[in-house]
């Protein structure tokens, strides 16, 4: 079972790098959200193998139902201004192109050669890991005001998605 779980770890890491990666570089915005959805989705079963079940489920629910959701209505709603933006010349300089991507690529090995090393842990769970009940105890009595801000936020964000939409429709 422990090498089927290594596997499945190497392949779903490497499928959730290679979705990510569709989501820079696909050149319409419609693949562009089948590869976030495809990432999103792969999280979830990068979640469901560290025993975080309810993570994994609000992951797929909230994210991959609701938030894509939205983001498809924004791709909609700016579907001309995508048109507009594929005519215009492209101006980046090869040379920053590179050294971002010698960047990215330095600090993955930094990573990697720091990372390979490290002991797994292998002690027991919490009681109550990854149960609503303890999630919801975190969130409601020990987090309550940094999750009622987020809240506030998303609520502050949803009138001004509201406000624009109408603006752009009189």
């Amino acid at each position: 079972m422990a090498v089927f779980n290594h596997i499945a770890e190497w392949f779903f890491g490497i499928l959730l790098l290679l979705s990510s990666l569709g989501v820079l570089l696909a050149k319409k915005p419609i693949y562009a959200c089948l590869s976030f959805l495809m990432t999103l989705i792969t999280l979830a079963i990068l979640y469901l193998q560290l025993a975080a079940d309810f993570i994994a489920i609000m992951q797929v629910i909230v994210y991959a139902g609701a938030i894509l959701v939205i983001f498809m209505f924004v791709i909609i709603l700016f579907q001309d201004a995508h048109q507009q933006i594929v005519q215009e010349e492209e101006q980046s300089s090869w040379f920053l192109l590179a050294l971002a991507t010698l960047s990215l690529l330095g600090t993955f090995l930094f990573l990697g050669k720091h990372l390979d090393g490290l002991p797994s842990l292998k002690r027991a769970l919490p009681e109550g890991f990854g149960m609503v009940e303890t999630i919801g105890k975190e969130l409601y009595i020990d987090f309550f005001f940094p999750f009622e801000a987020l809240i506030l936020i998303f609520l502050i964000a949803i009138v001004g998605a509201v406000y624009i939409a109408r603006k752009v429709n009189q």
